[in-house]
């Protein structure tokens, strides 16, 4: 009989200890480290890929400041007067999901006008920029489109070692520095693969009974990367 692989739940590190800042990120951290004190802005928008780690920033917003933490969606059946507090905090998190519809788009408004009023700080993400979306509502795009932004810039090869070796030890598995340096010349540069290729060699590890060599990281790499 096939032995089915065990799945098991792999530690998720979220904490500002296990977070990496790097260039790529620095400004999104900078403005959770400078909370509250915007300089005048009430709102922020985090823009970068998907993956890139907006909801881990996210979290550690959260984490500083007791904001509650929603993805846009979440929103779409929520009244603005029961998600906002009074001087406090709020993250919406992948707000570009709610730009072309109109019923979507005018409850985030309503969000905004009621925060400000409020005096809560809003923490937004997006993984595309606002200029290039097509929105119901233009007075929608001109509030957004007047935050300042943080970006998650593409990150660099030692930000992607650190990555994978972050990675890895969230599952308990430790490998060796030049599996590392073949995974990180070897992908494309963006954290959703990163994440495919350590998942991937974890399970197949387990189902190949395979210590996780460069040999064996080339057959995942290679099912990717054309």
């Amino acid at each position: 009989m096939q032995q089915l692989p065990l799945l098991l739940e792999h530690r998720r590190l979220l904490g500002r200890e296990d977070f990496l800042v790097s260039p790529c990120n620095i400004e999104a951290v900078e403005w959770i480290d400078a909370y509250p004190d915007w300089s005048g802005n009430f709102a922020v928008v985090v823009l970068g890929e998907k993956s890139a780690g907006k909801t881990h920033i996210s979290w550690l917003f959260s984490e500083k400041t007791g904001a509650k933490v929603y993805d846009a969606l979440e929103i779409k059946d929520e009244l603005f007067s029961d998600i906002v507090p009074v001087d406090g905090a709020l993250v919406i998190d992948n707000v570009d999901v709610l730009i072309g519809n109109e019923d979507l788009e005018e409850n985030l408004f309503h969000i905004i006008n009621y925060a400000q009023e409020c005096n809560t700080k809003l923490f937004l993400t997006s993984s595309r920029g606002f200029a290039s979306l097509d929105f119901t509502l233009n007075d929608l795009k001109t509030r957004l489109m007047s935050f300042p932004v943080a970006r998650i810039t593409e990150p660099d090869d030692e930000f992607l070692k650190s990555l994978l070796v972050k990675q890895f030890l969230e599952r308990d598995i430790i490998v060796s520095p030049d599996v590392i340096e073949y995974i990180v010349k070897h992908i494309s540069r963006d954290a959703m693969t990163v994440k495919y290729v350590v998942e991937q060699a974890d399970l197949m590890s387990f189902e190949e009974k395979h210590r996780i060599t460069i040999p064996f990281i080339k057959k995942i790499i290679e099912k990717i990367e054309p």
